[in-house]
């Protein structure tokens, strides 16, 4: 069973606010309170792109990572840069879309994964890297996983992209 609070304002009670229409165009403050739809699925893209001279110790094809969420509306793509972090709306794809399908047709490894609910506990606390976001985004805490290959290597076995690991696997 869920529970929402929802804060009322001063003289306010919720008899008044459910029999109260909400204004058009914006949601009612009870559903409101129970939050956006959390994503059920996400694909990790795996770059070789860096300009970070740093970062070239990294395994090739694997010095970067970032994550498209899907939504109800449509898909929203996280990059963590070193020096910002893009937000953009893919709002005209479906969210049905095979986008890891797509993006390694273009030639990127890309892994579709659940989103897995964390545990109720606080994060490792671990620097600000791409790794750390796409892990706090996809619901894993782990200690282990440090560098984008470390990532690709533990999504491998929650991919839900079966067949393709399995044929990357093998060109290793």
């Amino acid at each position: 069973m869920k529970v929402a609070y929802v804060l009322l304002a001063p003289g306010l009670d919720v008899k008044q606010m459910s029999e109260s229409p909400a204004k058009p165009g914006l949601p009612s403050p009870v559903a409101a309170a129970a939050g956006p739809a959390r994503p059920e699925r996400a694909v990790v893209v795996f770059a070789e792109e860096t300009r970070l001279s740093k970062l070239r110790r990294l395994k090739p094809g694997f010095r970067h990572c970032y994550a498209y969420m899907a939504l109800p509306g449509g898909w929203v793509g996280i990059d963590p840069l070193a020096y910002m972090t893009e937000i953009k709306g893919f709002y005209e794809w479906p969210a049905e879309a095979d986008l890891a399908g797509h993006l390694r047709g273009l030639g990127q490894c890309a892994l579709t994964v659940p989103v897995l609910t964390p545990p109720r506990r606080l994060a490792p606390p671990l620097p600000f890297s791409c790794v750390e976001v796409v892990k706090r985004l996809i619901g894993l805490q782990s200690w282990r996983i440090r560098t984008p290959w470390e990532l690709f290597l533990h999504l491998r076995k929650i991919s839900l992209d079966y067949g393709f690991v399995l044929f990357y696997i093998s060109l290793l």
